[in-house]
């Protein structure tokens, strides 16, 4: 190994380092509600959300290997569950960034601001996966399945609301803007 690889090394190393957390700030932006009473749920526990997390990444992940594995027609099957999995397993890191912003907001005393807690969460994560040995073999991977049975927890919560006909609850961090535009009463 040359420096020349060292040096190209380090530098996809620093680019992905800066890369991720915009991954995960697009994730939680895109999907607030969703990403919102997730990180409410995973805030409640998190060995639930680890076993339900665990189901999708055996009975989907898994076949997915497999069928990348047999070749032809199912190797592009497999890609594309593949690509799936990456997709719901990155937006589950999402909402484990976004809860340790809420934990950092917290500690600091500010008030909520999902842009906030999704930027200080999303970076202080990336950092934490970026240490070798457990931020490669632990924290990745338990955040990667913590979070996506966050979000199964969820989404199982609400299709279960529109098949009994419940109606849908509202989001549990709400806007701290006014929504209107109807002008405000001068202040004395």
């Amino acid at each position: 190994m040359g420096i020349g690889d060292s040096i190209l090394a380090i530098s996809c190393l620093a680019g992905l380092m800066l890369a991720l957390p915009a991954l995960l700030i697009f994730l939680n932006l895109g999907f607030y509600d969703t990403s919102t009473r997730a990180a409410s749920r995973l805030a409640k526990g998190a060995i639930t959300p680890f076993f339900v997390g665990l189901i999708p990444v055996l009975f989907v992940g898994g076949p997915a290997v497999l069928f990348i594995s047999i070749g032809s027609f199912m190797q592009a099957c497999g890609t594309i569950f593949m690509l799936l999995v990456s997709l719901w397993a990155f937006w589950g890191l999402a909402v484990v960034a976004r809860l340790i912003g809420m934990r950092i907001a917290w500690m600091n005393r500010r008030d909520e601001n999902a842009l906030v807690e999704s930027i200080s969460g999303a970076v202080a994560l990336s950092f934490a996966i970026a240490f070798p040995v457990i931020g490669w073999f632990i924290v990745l991977p338990f955040g990667l399945i913590i979070g996506m049975g966050a979000i199964v927890m969820v989404m199982a919560g609400r299709f279960g609301q529109i098949f009994t006909g419940n109606p849908r609850p509202k989001p549990v961090i709400q806007p701290q803007y006014q929504t209107t535009l109807e002008p405000q009463p001068a202040e004395a």
